[in-house]
């Protein structure tokens, strides 16, 4: 979420205590040079601050006059999902913290003199998550983009075959109605010959690709040929996580030759 027109931090800090909105702002200066506070102390101006926008993180106490921090945390989330929800707030069981948690909070910190200095490193860190969350997502984004739109046939495969995502243009070339319907399928059983089904593709070395010219069978039922350019993904053990293929409809060419 964009920060407004300038690059200051903007806080929302959600308390109906004053004391507690000056303690939040007092310990998240400890970390940050320069922040807008945003001080929210009635129902009101929560709306209105959420109507608005333009805050990268927001601090609520979990005990307010009018509700709690988890609709706090609702309300938030509900607009900005990628907005770190800290909660700053007095004593609370083990347990209830878990639950706050797994309700989407990004931490929690306790007001209690051995503990509320913890506020600046969980704010810091919260933006942190949320800015690496964010570029993830945008690199998924630009990465499935290109996936896509590229004009050979792209399909990554489980271990043992199965189909886990493809591209517009393999779900043509393999004669599919579309790309869900691929998803599942076995790779092996698209081998036209079946000498070839149930034996794995020798892929070679991790990351490099291995060509090979396939007959495939079609979802149709027509046979074609490929040329299969595969390589298997491991992870740092080495360990094969998934395998990655490109393939060409060369079928006009083979009958030619």
């Amino acid at each position: 979420m964009n920060g407004g027109e300038t690059n200051r931090l903007r806080v929302l800090v959600v308390d109906d205590e004053p004391g507690g909105r000056a303690l939040a702002a007092h310990e998240l200066r400890k970390e940050f040079e320069e922040f807008e506070l945003i001080e929210i102390g009635e129902p009101r101006e929560l709306a209105e601050a959420i109507e608005k926008g333009g805050f990268e993180l927001v601090v609520t106490d979990y005990q307010l006059g009018w509700t709690d921090g988890l609709a706090v945390l609702q309300a938030v989330k509900r607009k900005y999902p990628d907005c770190p929800v800290v909660m700053f707030t007095g004593a609370v069981s083990e347990e209830f913290a878990v639950q706050a948690m797994k309700a989407g909070f990004d931490d929690y910190v306790l007001k209690s003199s051995q503990r509320f200095g913890g506020l600046k490193a969980a704010a810091r860190t919260a933006l942190d998550d949320a800015q690496r969350r964010r570029a993830q997502r945008e690199a998924e984004v630009r990465h499935r983009e290109f996936f896509d739109g590229v004009p050979v046939g792209m399909y990554r495969a489980s271990v043992d075959g199965r189909i886990l995502t493809a591209n517009p243009a393999a779900a043509q070339i393999l004669g599919s109605p579309d790309c869900e319907s691929l998803i599942g399928l076995n790779v092996a059983s698209l081998y036209a010959d079946s000498a070839e089904r149930g034996a794995r593709l020798e892929l070679g070395r991790p990351g490099v690709a291995e060509e090979r010219e396939l007959r495939f069978r079609r979802l149709d039922g027509r046979i074609i040929w490929v040329v299969n350019n595969a390589r298997m993904t491991c992870d740092a053990a080495g360990n094969v996580l998934y395998s990655e293929a490109a393939i060409q409809d060369v079928t006009v060419r083979k009958q030619a030759e």
